[in-house]
Formats: structure tokens, C-alpha cells, sequence
């Protein structure tokens, strides 16, 4: 369960990034009290849309959760739903990355590294988003297929 200030910053942050400027190139739909889910596709294949699930345990102190889910199922848990893209794991269903928390179990010594730690300033969804769609336009190699 989230606490107050959690939410009251979430909530905040919410509204801020949906109303930037490059806000017409994601969709952000709130499903839950720290969750989101941001539709986005890459430069390179702007017909390719995914959906990141995007969940935080505590906002903004504590980097999101990352799956992506399969628009027609539902699903969390297909390979299939995961865009090929620099740290990605579709097959481990995670991201080897220092923006969302599997990054973070997979290597902890990231949290004390002045230049990976997570970082709590400002608006960490709109970072985050921002991130997702620099790596997706950067280095989208396309849809994972298994």
C-alpha cells in the first residue's frame, strides 16, 4: 500500500507529464495508485506500439517496476510484449537498467554508484518515460519474437 506522500507526489507528476510539450508522443493511463501504463513506439517503427507497466513501491524515492504487456491478452508475462531494445531482456521478462528496480536487483552495487544510483529529483515518471522513449528512438531493433 502506498503512503500519502507517495500518492500526493505521484498525482503531481502525473499532471505534469501529461501536459509537456512531448507529451503527444506516449499515451499515460493511470490504472492504480503508482501505476501507470505508456504506450509508446520508436521513431524508426511508429506503427509498432508497446505498453509499459510502469509500478512504484514508494514515488519518487525507489526506481518503478518495468514489464511490458500484451495490448490484445493482458498478459505480463510474454517474451512477445517486450521491444528489442540496449538492456532489455525479453526472454527474463526484465531490463538490465538504472532507471527501473530489475536493474537494480540484478546489479546492487549500482545503488551506491554516484553515476547509476537511482536519482529521486523532479519528476522521476516524467524521466522515466523520457528515458523509455530516448532508448526506444535510439536503439529499437524491433518487436521480440521467440
Amino acid at each position: 500500500m502506498a503512503d500519502e506522500l507517495s500518492e500526493l507526489n505521484f498525482a503531481q507528476d502525473l499532471a505534469e507529464a501529461l501536459q509537456v510539450p512531448d507529451a503527444h508522443r506516449w499515451k499515460i493511463d493511470k490504472v492504480a495508485t503508482l501505476e501507470v501504463y505508456v504506450e509508446i513506439s520508436s521513431v524508426k517503427a511508429p506503427q509498432e506500439i508497446f505498453q509499459a507497466r510502469l509500478v512504484w513501491n514508494v514515488y519518487p524515492g525507489e526506481p518503478p517496476f518495468l514489464k511490458f504487456r500484451d495490448q490484445g491478452s493482458g498478459r505480463l508475462d510474454l517474451p512477445t510484449a517486450w521491444p528489442i531494445v540496449r538492456g532489455f531482456r525479453p526472454a527474463n521478462l526484465d531490463a538490465c537498467v538504472n532507471w527501473c528496480a530489475e536493474g537494480f536487483a540484478l546489479h546492487p552495487e549500482w545503488k551506491t554508484d554516484p553515476n547509476l544510483k537511482w536519482n529521486s529529483t523532479g519528476n522521476a515518471l516524467l524521466r522515466v518515460v523520457r528515458i523509455l522513449q530516448s532508448e526506444m528512438d535510439e536503439y529499437f531493433s524491433g518487436r521480440f519474437r521467440q
